[in-house]
């Protein structure tokens, strides 16, 4: 099956609790990892710059993410975010942006599975219905079309300007203050429900260590978040939607989906930047749990 990731692939400064590490990450390569780790041939829609290090480009080649020539920039640099964690808050400081993701790198090809997951505005409306088109499933993590940027670089949460896009995508994840942005509604339940009018059918809201809200057709589930020792956050959204998408591509189950990507979110929060991607034996055992505990709270 064939999956397509669109975002950057970034260099992150990444501040840990008693040391400081720089590794390469972006959707592409946690969540584009996760697929190619389930079996899936994956293709990175991105952006990279000639400052990329080549050892790079060539280990994450062999692990089944192929950079190509059209994916790399001759006038900017590769995109870099410093990243702090204080507690379950997290900061983000964008310190370089490469070119936008654009429409002449897509390839003539039908795609089992699109995730569409921005991180700094790369990709436009216009690419996402592009990619939409190409692909029988199409996965959207809005964070890039809600996040704003000040002066310094610092990243903040703003309203969805183009709510058209919406419609155009079957599945999305989000977390709470994103759901707020994309519906007005600072309820979970309320956000999907919102959302459903739409004609969403499918759609996650996390809330960090607390409940999860799952839409899956006509019904919203509630799923605990189970508790663990968080040691490094960055990548641990794009694990969960990896995850959900491949899952989802065996099984059709998305509320099943939701729950192993859950777990495998969960247990990667112990590990740091893409040691993330070798997930435990234990998943399965933690993702039946919660979908044997999912709990229908709402109809829509």
């Amino acid at each position: 099956m064939k999956v397509l990731v669109a975002g950057f692939i970034t260099i992150d400064s990444i501040q840990l609790p008693v040391r400081r590490i720089t590794s390469v990450g972006g959707p592409p390569c946690y969540a584009g990892l996760i697929c190619s780790r389930f079996g899936l041939e994956v293709t990175p829609l991105t952006k990279v710059g000639t400052d990329f290090p080549d050892e790079q480009a060539m280990w994450l080649s062999r692990n089944g993410i192929a950079i190509g020539a059209g994916d790399r920039s001759l006038s900017k640099p590769t995109t870099r975010f410093g990243i702090e964690r204080s507690g379950e808050a997290r900061t983000l400081t964008l310190l370089s942006r490469c070119e936008d993701i654009s429409k002449r790198q897509l390839k003539d090809v039908r795609y089992d599975a699109s995730l569409v997951s921005p991180i700094a505005g790369e990709v436009s409306p216009e690419l996402l219905t592009e990619v939409s088109a190409r692909s029988d499933f199409t996965f959207l993590d809005p964070q890039g079309f809600v996040r704003r940027f000040d002066s310094a670089g610092r990243a903040a949460i703003g309203e969805l300007v183009d709510k058209s896009i919406l419609p155009k995508v079957d599945a999305l994840k989000m977390d709470r203050e994103e759901a707020a942005a994309l519906t007005g509604k600072s309820v979970p339940k309320e956000a999907l429900q919102s959302l459903a009018s739409i004609g969403v059918r499918k759609a996650l809201v996390t809330s960090g260590s607390g409940t999860c809200h799952v839409l899956d057709g006509g019904r919203i589930y509630s799923v605990s978040v189970p508790q663990v020792q968080v040691v490094d956050s960055t990548g641990a959204g794009d694990i969960m939607a990896g995850t959900i998408v491949a899952i989802y591509l065996k099984t059709r189950d998305f509320l099943w989906s939701a729950c192993f990507g859950i777990a495998a979110s969960s247990l990667s929060l112990h590990l740091i930047a893409l040691a993330k991607v070798d997930l435990p034996m234990t998943v399965d055992e933690q993702a039946k749990r919660l979908y044997s505990l999912a709990n229908p709270v709402a109809a829509v």
